[in-house]
């Protein structure tokens, strides 16, 4: 057995209703002022931000809403979202919604924290203080983002989109109740889910995965590939909801030990330009981004496949293997994910092309990819991306 280390700071409450039955007194423990972070959607569609207040006013917290996260949280949304923490004298962070509102909540404790501006936090283990405490309560089952050391924050100015990974920043608590996630449109739930997958994909293949990591990561694959179209296409299904939780908090834990690949990489440069949703552009260049990794672990795709309930008996190992890419276009179909292509955003080969200068030049960022790409390999990847999708 090869050494390895494996990191969860941070406290899970998993459960039906455990939002409104645990919130309280987690809140309790963190202090007397709480800023409750959120996106305007989950404070005007649902009650889950009233909710939260009247559980802060039982336990006699007092509490102020930032609901202008925006999807993927620009730089200037963590400031406005800071100075209204100090107003506010606040003690810890609630965050609720998908991952921009968590990612947000992260982000703005580190500026109260240590201080600087956010753009300061860039890159890895940057936070060198811990962070204020923050509870975490996902809406969504895709980013794993209640109990990641990961917060994705826009720069619009530089049009880039920036990642700061720094075990400092692991939520204090992640209160994941499936019932939050009953609010999703079917639209939602399918990319949060494809955003999942990815996750668990990329983690079980990539450069440092490890025994846990890869134990976490087949048993979310399973879920996902199970529990998904119901998840998308039966949203009454309850218990698929809670499957997909699970699986998103699964995917949260691994990638936070061992991390993603390169179908991450290449999806910062078509959100920050082109405004792709993040869970579009991963899932889009999954397939393409697995069949080039292949060759460097066929068994590892072979159980990926089997995983997914293809029916790998009588194969090779390489023949099994290459049913794992069609076995995830087979699963995007039946959630009818869309956009099925790159194409739909315009993405350009002049831009293709400069997005694999800027990856070839920070090769830091492909290392934790089981191989590593030359630039027309990146090329290729993205144009499969766009000029087929996930047509098969």
């Amino acid at each position: 057995m090869y050494s390895f280390k494996f990191a969860l700071p941070t406290k899970i409450i998993f459960g039906v209703q455990e939002y409104e039955n645990s919130l309280g007194a987690e809140a309790q423990k963190l202090g007397k002022s709480c800023l409750i972070v959120t996106g305007p959607n989950i404070n005007s569609k649902t009650n889950y931000i009233r909710t939260a207040e009247a559980i802060l006013k039982d336990r006699g917290i007092s509490y102020d809403v930032f609901d202008g996260v925006e999807d993927n949280p620009s730089d200037t949304t963590i400031i406005k979202g800071h100075k209204l923490y100090q107003k506010i004298k606040a003690d810890f962070i609630l965050g609720v919604g998908g991952g921009s509102p968590l990612d947000a909540a992260k982000a703005i404790g580190i500026l109260e924290s240590n201080g600087g501006k956010i753009s300061d936090y860039f890159g890895v283990e940057k936070v060198t203080k811990p962070n204020v405490p923050v509870i975490c309560a996902p809406t969504t089952s895709g980013t794993g983002a209640e109990v990641t050391k990961y917060s994705n924050i826009n720069v619009p100015k530089e049009k880039t989109k920036n990642l700061i990974n720094s075990i400092n920043i692991c939520p204090t608590v992640a209160i994941v109740d499936p019932t939050l996630t009953l609010s999703m449109p079917s639209g939602v739930a399918a990319v949060s889910g494809v955003d999942a997958l990815t996750h668990v994909v990329e983690s079980y293949t990539c450069t440092f995965t490890q025994p846990i990591t890869e134990m976490i990561n087949i048993e979310a694959i399973k879920i996902i590939a199970h529990y998904l179209p119901q998840s998308v296409t039966l949203q009454n299904d309850f218990m698929a909801h809670v499957m997909m939780s699970y699986a998103s908090m699964l995917g949260g834990m691994a990638i936070n030990n061992a991390g993603t690949g390169i179908a991450h990489g290449l999806s910062f440069p078509l959100t920050a330009h082109y405004g792709v949703p993040h869970g579009v552009a991963t899932g889009i260049l999954l397939p393409y981004v697995m069949e080039f990794n292949m060759p460097t672990n066929y068994a590892k795709f072979a159980k990926i496949a089997e995983a997914m309930g293809e029916n790998i008996d009588g194969l090779s190992l390489q023949e099994a293997a290459e049913l794992a890419p069609l076995a995830v276009k087979r699963l995007f179909h039946a959630i009818d994910f869309r956009p099925r292509s790159l194409a739909e955003f315009k993405v350009t080969d002049a831009q293709i092309k400069k997005y694999a200068d800027n990856l070839m030049s920070q090769k830091q960022k492909l290392a934790n990819n089981p191989r590593m790409p030359d630039y027309d390999d990146i090329v290729r990847i993205a144009q499969q991306g766009r000029d087929i999708g996930i047509e098969y």
